[in-house]
């Protein structure tokens, strides 16, 4: 039997990277799947490779930063699927500066895709979480949220919040059924699907895995957008049934060692 037999999931920033990879791979597990994604084209092109595939995909054009636009996502999921088994709030969006040179827009823009967006798709979602009887939620934090990019200002102090914020749901929400768990990635730049890689919201690739990167990396090289695809599915599945409030750290050991140790 598939993993995700029979079951619904809905998925942001769906349109490229670790999203597109989680939508093709829950189909293939058997999920129905709602694609989120601000990119009309690109989230269109994912929810099509799943039909393509057999499956049963939805899209959904949402900007994130926006709170109306997720109370329509939210509304438009319930009336596709009145119960939603699997959240996945895997958008993300970064952009690089100096401390003292960071725009509030630009600041503000990314602790609500970052942050704010995951408590509210979980929060609006919820009724149609509740009727699955056992649900679960997954966020896609960063171990930038742990140690702190210091050229990711604002999307390190964004990420950070989620892990609390799993912690505290898994806490309120385990009485109604509903696991929530966080999957803090390092650098995720390559993909053995062809899939887009991007972050940017100007949907420019993330920079390459640099040299010093590498080297404090144990594995010696950077993350493929499948292996975050797999963990998500992981806790997805019953075969993370007595995983609640939890991080899974997906780095190649990186965090797991001192820096300059070595």
């Amino acid at each position: 039997m598939k993993r995700l037999e029979g079951k619904n999931a809905v998925i942001t920033g769906a349109a490229s990277g670790v999203g597109r990879a989680a939508s093709l791979l829950f189909a293939r597990e058997g999920a129905a799947v709602a694609c989120v994604d601000i990119d009309t084209g690109m989230g269109e092109e994912t929810a099509a490779m799943v039909r393509a595939e057999g499956g049963d995909a939805l899209f959904i054009e949402t900007d994130l930063a926006n709170p109306a636009a997720i109370e329509d996502m939210a509304r438009a999921c319930m009336e596709w699927r009145g119960v939603i088994h699997v959240l996945f709030n895997n958008a993300g969006i970064a952009e690089r500066a100096e401390f003292e040179d960071i725009a509030l827009e630009d600041w503000n823009r990314q602790v609500a895709v970052n942050l704010t967006a995951p408590f509210l798709c979980s929060q609006k979602l919820l009724p149609a979480l509740k009727a699955a009887d056992g649900a679960t939620i997954i966020h896609h934090g960063s171990i930038d949220g742990v140690l702190g990019n210091p050229t990711l200002v604002a999307y390190s102090a964004a990420k950070g919040g989620l892990q609390p914020l799993t912690h505290v749901m898994g806490f309120w929400l385990a009485r109604h059924g509903i696991r929530v768990n966080c999957i803090n990635s390092g650098a995720l730049r390559e993909s053995k699907q062809g899939i887009p890689v991007r972050l940017n919201r100007d949907n420019r690739a993330g920079q390459p895995m640099s040299e010093a990167q590498r080297h404090a990396t144990p594995m010696d090289r950077p993350g493929f957008v499948e292996e975050a695809a797999d963990a998500a599915l992981y806790l997805a599945s019953d075969e993370s049934s007595y995983v609640n409030g939890s991080v899974i750290t997906l780095d190649g050991g990186r965090t797991g060692i001192t820096p300059g140790t070595f």
